[in-house]
């Protein structure tokens, strides 16, 4: 439809300059005068015109579009920490590469501030090495006490089987010998003290000699009671309450066993003081890393490559986070952004080609493609914007340059063209005054013709059908074919059979169009 509106737009152009040359042609008296002269026509009548051969080519529909030139790598560099400004290492117009230093902050408390954070670092980490030691010997000691307790009642289990079994057989056998071995020894010290009392009796020894003999007696019969006894005792075995005693103390072994075994089993897993001291060393290592990040933000570098496109800072200025300092385009990413209507909308999409000029370089046209067509319209105007890459190796485009392009919404290649002069109005046909006017194609093209020059020089009218139409040039997709010459000048009321004189160059009153 929108192509159908600009051949409305051209043709009422067309049909209107017609208008004009049909009163410049109604002045028949002077072209007969200039045949009562001698000139071309003479007394065969024949009117003089202009003509041109109908040639093969290429012709383009194009819609005018209008923008401005922007970068897809166009950055403001701003400041990340609050600071005093040191240095600018950049001026306009400087050519800047990526990674290069652009402006560096004081940095003289955010280095202080780092030194002390490294320091709080170490004591950090020797926190945690001092627990980790402590640990280590905590557990060492806990599994030295479970092996200590198992000792002491390994020893317990010991004493308490032995009072539990009493005697052993030997001991009941050494019993008796000593029993045995004492009962002898008192019978001989009562057969010695028997006799010694008959001897005293008699006067053969002395009453010491008596004494000696029943000493002797009584301490050997004590023996011997004594060593029945403890062969009694043997016999028997322990007492029901030394063996409760034992068996008591075993209990109590285990148990200190249990303490000792559930204290190491607690201190290998109690880490606190350990996990603590490490959560030390992560926050301090935490807020090394944000002073570091400070550190670094003071040196601001350039991010792409490019051209200074303005400074705002000095050194001895105070910039806040977020203050804009310096302004980097990369002008060989330059691209063309217009806005389409949507009436040309569906005719446009990637890859069609835009020619650009600005008014920086008049005469001079830039060549580019569409890259993107944004999907979306803009709510007042109802206008979709474009993306266009236009070439820029010698950086002669500048971002926010106006610029004024023709977007070539269709090509045809090898069709017939015909100057639009060339094309009349048939009688009774009528072309909307409006672009936007509600036309179609059958209201528009049949009503054409050209004046084919026929056989001996006489008009043969040959109705067209035009296609893409330009200001200079139009595309005929039926009616005439390559090679024919057409009237170009003074075709207005010409009838088939008029015969004809073709103006040459020096005679022609008009410029010849040249073909494309």
């Amino acid at each position: 439809m929108r192509r159908i509106r600009i051949q409305a737009g051209v043709i009422a152009c067309l049909l209107a300059a017609g208008a004009m040359g049909v009163a410049g042609c109604g002045k028949k008296p002077a072209a007969d005068e200039s045949a009562k002269k001698g000139g071309i026509g003479g007394e065969n009548g024949a009117i003089p015109v202009e003509a041109a051969t109908v040639q093969y080519g290429t012709i383009s529909q194009t819609v005018a579009v209008t923008g401005s030139l922007a970068s897809l790598q166009d950055v403001t560099l701003s400041a990340k920490a609050n600071g005093r400004v040191d240095a600018v290492y950049a001026r306009e117009g400087d050519f800047v590469r990526k990674g290069q230093l652009m402006v560096r902050q004081d940095t003289t408390d955010l280095e202080a501030n780092v030194r002390q954070q490294v320091a709080n670092v170490q004591s950090a980490q020797s926190k945690v090495s001092q627990a980790q030691t402590n640990y280590t010997i905590q557990v060492t000691q806990a599994k030295q006490n479970v092996l200590q307790a198992r000792a002491q009642l390994a020893a317990q289990q010991q004493t308490y089987l032995k009072t539990l079994r009493g005697s052993r057989p030997q001991e009941v056998l050494q019993s008796q010998s000593s029993v045995t071995l004492a009962k002898a020894n008192m019978n001989n010290a009562l057969t010695t003290l028997n006799r010694n009392k008959s001897l005293f009796s008699q006067g053969a020894i002395a009453r010491a000699d008596l004494d000696t003999a029943q000493t002797t007696y009584e301490v050997n019969k004590a023996q011997y009671e004594n060593a029945v006894a403890s062969l009694k005792l043997v016999q028997e075995g322990s007492r029901q309450e030394d063996i409760a005693a034992a068996l008591q103390q075993v209990r109590q072994q285990q148990n200190n066993v249990n303490n000792a075994i559930a204290n190491q089993q607690l201190v290998s897993v109690k880490r606190d003081d350990i996990i603590a001291a490490q959560a030390g060393v992560a926050q301090a290592k935490a807020t090394l890393t944000f002073n570091q990040v400070q550190l670094q933000n003071a040196s601001i570098y350039a991010p792409i490559d490019g051209i200074v496109a303005s400074r705002s800072t000095e050194p001895g200025q105070i910039a806040a986070p977020g203050t804009g300092l310096m302004r980097i385009v990369n002008v060989k990413t330059v691209y063309y952004q217009p806005t389409i209507s949507e009436t040309d909308f569906s005719d446009t999409h990637v890859g069609t080609p835009v020619n650009v000029t600005v008014d920086a370089y008049p005469g001079k046209t830039f060549s580019g493609k569409v890259s993107a067509v944004y999907p979306a319209a803009s709510a007042g105007q109802r206008g979709f914007s474009l993306r266009v890459n236009v070439p820029n190796p010698d950086n002669t485009l500048r971002p926010g340059m106006f610029a004024r392009g023709q977007v070539v919404t269709h090509v045809a290649r090898n069709v017939p063209i015909v100057p639009t002069t060339s094309l009349v109005a048939d009688s009774g046909s009528a072309v909307a005054a409006s672009s936007d006017a509600s036309v179609t194609t059958s209201s528009l093209t049949p009503s054409q013709h050209v004046v084919v020059l026929g056989p001996g020089s006489t008009a043969v009218i040959r109705k067209v059908t035009v296609g893409i139409i330009t200001p200079d040039r139009a595309e005929i997709t039926d009616g005439v074919k390559a090679g024919e010459k057409i009237v170009t000048v003074g075709q207005q009321n010409l009838k088939a059979g008029d015969k004809l004189a073709v103006l040459d160059k020096a005679e022609g009153n008009g410029a010849k169009i040249s073909q494309r």
